[in-house]
């Protein structure tokens, strides 16, 4: 009378293996493709941030010019200025004046190339951990098996009913529990 209630809970638990690999199946399947998808969407972020370090050197370029071409309109309107007074612009303060204004012009230049560079770098350092993570979830990928997983599910729960069979056989038939009928 045990047997038959035993029988069912066996099949329900063979059952339940099954679906389980099936379900194993599924979850490494989709983890695989979301892995992949990722991997794909950090490769593409990272091309966009190469875009934007290139572009963040040509506006820094373009900066530059411009500055340049701002401190020689004012060194320009200097030395008309004291052309007009007649002043000598070859010493004295004038020729100062010339000077701090060329300095104080490469000195922006170079500040201004100096941001540029870091914004490059900080976003080429973005881009390199972007595609770094993009090859860790390309080999997390690679290395899903969705079979694999299935099969050992199945494993697993083919050992929870083979356990279920060998305690139900060592059950004693009729209330009395004789070891020599069993094996094991």
């Amino acid at each position: 009378m045990c047997e038959p209630v035993s029988g069912a809970i066996m099949g329900i638990q063979a059952i339940g293996a099954l679906s389980s690999a099936g379900g194993a199946y599924a979850k490494s399947k989709a983890d695989k493709a979301a892995y992949d998808y990722q991997a794909a969407v950090d490769r593409n972020n990272a091309q966009v941030l190469e875009y934007q370090a290139t572009d963040a050197l040509e506006r820094g370029a373009q900066t530059q010019f411009a500055q340049g071409l701002k401190a020689a309109s004012i060194a320009g309107s200097q030395r008309a200025h004291f052309a007009a007074i007649g002043v000598s612009l070859d010493e004295g303060s004038p020729l100062n004046v010339l000077m701090d204004t060329k300095y104080m012009s490469d000195l922006d230049r170079a500040t201004i190339a100096d941001n540029a560079g870091r914004e490059a770098w900080a976003l080429r350092q973005r881009a390199a951990n972007t595609r770094s993570n993009a090859e860790l979830l390309s080999y997390r990928a690679a290395n899903e098996n969705p079979s694999r997983a299935a099969m050992t599910t199945l494993l697993n729960g083919a050992g929870q009913v083979a356990g279920s069979w060998y305690n139900n056989m060592k059950q004693p038939r009729g209330g009395v529990y004789d070891p020599s009928e069993y094996p094991g």
